[in-house]
């Protein structure tokens, strides 16, 4: 993947990009390339939707990942979550039925490194309906993405150089 000034140079198309793949289980510098952008001029506003946008639909992809482990498929990952399965039963079906039952709301927190995209993929395992997952998967990279704008705007009317 290139730089992250490299992904700003493609502008608000780049930024989308690597939103994208940031979102999937890969790592990519999308908080970069957004503060880049905004420090740069590019409205907050547009930049944060974009950013949103494009980290919501890589979550997505690792979402209908969990979806179809839980179908039987998956491959290494699947076949990984089956002995996990196998090992410990009971204390992840409880953990599946709570997830179930009062998970959604947690997936506020799917921005955090690693841990997000477990969030995620546990969704997916458990069959999250897709109304709660996309709302709160939303809020909490929008809630991040706004933030490192407003910081990028702010260290720019403050004149801090990057």
């Amino acid at each position: 993947m290139p730089d992250a000034s490299t992904l700003a140079q493609w502008g608000l198309p780049g930024l989308f990009l690597v939103a994208a793949v940031a979102g999937s289980i890969l790592a990519a510098p999308s908080e970069a390339v957004l503060a880049a952008l905004v420090y740069g001029g590019v409205s907050p506003g547009l930049a944060v939707a974009v950013a949103t946008g494009g980290n919501v639909l890589g979550s997505i992809t690792v979402y209908l990942l969990g979806r179809w482990v839980a179908a039987g498929g998956g491959g290494p990952v699947g076949r990984w979550v089956r002995r996990r399965e196998a090992r410990e039963g009971p204390r992840l079906a409880r953990a599946r039925a709570r997830l179930a039952t009062w998970g959604a709301p947690v997936l506020a927190l799917a921005w955090v490194p690693v841990v997000g995209d477990v969030f995620v993929l546990a969704a997916g395992l458990v069959g999250v309906r897709w109304g709660p997952f996309i709302a709160f998967v939303t809020l909490g990279k929008g809630l991040r993405y706004l933030f490192v704008a407003l910081s990028a705007l702010a260290a720019r009317q403050a004149g801090i150089s990057p």
